[in-house]
């Protein structure tokens, strides 16, 4: 289960953040900061993640997707990151969390998928937070047949936030 669930990414406000005691975000790419394939991020995520960098909040990606995917999209925010991450195991987020030089409880890993994020981020002993996905998520059968089986999870968890989707 995530600790927390918003409906979209950018309620995630470093206000929230500060209150929660969080100093740093693990954060995914694809459905959480932007559709699967959008090459780099939107106006609105440059303008969330610059928000959280000049409130002092550490981030970095973690996606398990290829290298040139991540590579670019981190490249245009500036942001560390690590592509091919095999989430569900825990050793890319607690690499994340080390890289960030921050302790465990001041971190939050942030994602969109229960059997990825979820799951990851809570083996390596962080709190997860989960978002609807950015762009209403893909469309492939395997995609869908996935979201199924998480909806009792994510229906478990009331979400936060505002109701539009970009």
């Amino acid at each position: 289960m995530p600790d927390k669930r918003f409906l979209h990414i950018a309620a995630i406000s470093a206000e929230l953040l500060e209150g929660e005691g969080v100093k740093g975000l693990v954060l995914d790419i694809d459905y959480t900061l932007a559709d699967r394939y959008a090459p780099l991020p939107d106006d609105e995520i440059r303008t969330f993640i610059s928000n959280l960098k000049e409130a002092e909040i550490r981030l970095y990606v973690l996606s398990n997707n290829y290298h040139n995917r991540v590579s670019r999209f981190a490249a245009a925010l500036d942001l560390p990151y690590r592509s091919n991450g095999l989430k569900p195991l825990p050793h890319a987020f607690s690499r994340a969390v080390q890289s960030m030089d921050l302790p465990k409880d001041r971190v939050v890993a942030v994602g969109d998928q229960i059997y990825t994020d979820v799951v990851g981020g809570h083996l390596a002993g962080l709190r997860v937070w989960m978002v609807s996905p950015y762009g209403g998520g893909g469309h492939s059968l395997f995609y869908r047949l996935r979201r199924r089986l998480e909806m009792p999870f994510i229906r478990a968890c009331p979400a936060e936030g505002r109701e539009e989707q970009p």
